[in-house]
């Protein structure tokens, strides 16, 4: 089972609108078994993959799962994507068990002995690789691979390198890194930053490898800047032992109206110049993979 993960801290880049096509082109053409997990609060994956979860829904979410309430099968949403681990707006809300909460520490204030058991106890748990909240996920992915139920793992991150995010890098020990991009300095920049805290969340665990597999340029035209920008990504690529993807995701008015439209991009327009350039993309990524 390979697990691929979409990200990158700037908004906007393409990143859930990448990670939904290549969902949808390795469910619908290449027949594989595909599990999305949602890992954004924004919920645009559940959007596109046509399975928006009310605001203030009950319904189970990643949250959930990130909480330990539910196994990641117990919040499955079929879709013509793939499966999808949807997520919820309540995400933000996340940081990890906290070592004593308000109720806790009011239940216990007046016993110190059992005040301090129960800290002792917390943290114990929180630092546990087999308990603790941000090797949760990876529990639960190594559960879905042992029981042999999917092919690829998508999971698509947050805009930020907050606290999600490093649940994200952290959610499998040989973890596939695809970076959505514009060919523009913000971008440069933004990789450069992504760069560094996957680098000191190597070094903290050297039996982790988080390797990025490429940079996917979108929004792409052939034009002075882009091209000028593409030779300082092709450089910045070199340095990190990666690659720019061959294939660059075209600018199309296709994209937004498939968004607008509530769908992946290949299921919206497969003739369009974005879904043609996804589907060569897909290809690019099956041959790295060797899938």
């Amino acid at each position: 089972m390979e697990v691929l993960l979409f990200i990158l801290q700037k908004g906007g880049v393409g990143k859930t609108t990448s990670a939904a096509a290549l969902a949808s082109i390795l469910t619908q053409v290449h027949k594989k078994r595909v599990l999305l997990v949602s890992m954004d609060p924004q919920r645009n994956l559940d959007i596109i993959c046509g399975a928006p979860i009310p605001r203030g829904s009950e319904q189970p979410s990643m949250y959930d799962v990130l909480k330990g309430d539910k196994h990641l099968e117990d919040i499955f949403v079929q879709t013509d994507v793939g499966t999808l681990a949807p997520a919820s707006n309540l995400m933000y809300q996340w940081t990890g068990t906290p070592l004593l909460s308000l109720e806790e520490y009011r239940n216990l204030c007046g016993d110190p002995d059992a005040l301090m058991e129960q800290l002792r106890a917390r943290y114990a748990q929180v630092t546990d690789p087999m308990q603790d909240d941000t090797h949760r996920l990876e529990r639960e992915l190594k559960r879905m691979a042992e029981q042999d139920r999917f092919d690829y793992v998508i999971v698509d991150s947050n805009p930020d390198l907050g606290y999600l995010t490093t649940l994200s890098l952290l959610c499998w020990p040989e973890l596939k890194v695809v970076i959505p991009a514009f060919a523009e300095e913000s971008s440069r920049e933004a990789i450069l930053e992504l760069y560094d805290t996957i680098r000191v969340l190597e070094r903290q665990d050297f039996n982790r490898r988080i390797e990025i597999l490429g940079f996917l340029l979108t929004r792409y035209e052939n034009v002075r800047i882009h091209r000028h920008y593409e030779k300082f990504m092709q450089r910045m690529a070199k340095k990190m032992n990666t690659r720019v993807f061959s294939t660059h995701i075209r600018k199309c008015v296709a994209v937004p109206e498939a968004m607008a439209s509530k769908q992946d991009i290949w299921s919206y327009a497969k003739s369009s110049t974005a879904a043609q350039d996804y589907a060569a993309w897909t290809d690019e990524i099956l041959q790295l993979l060797g899938g």
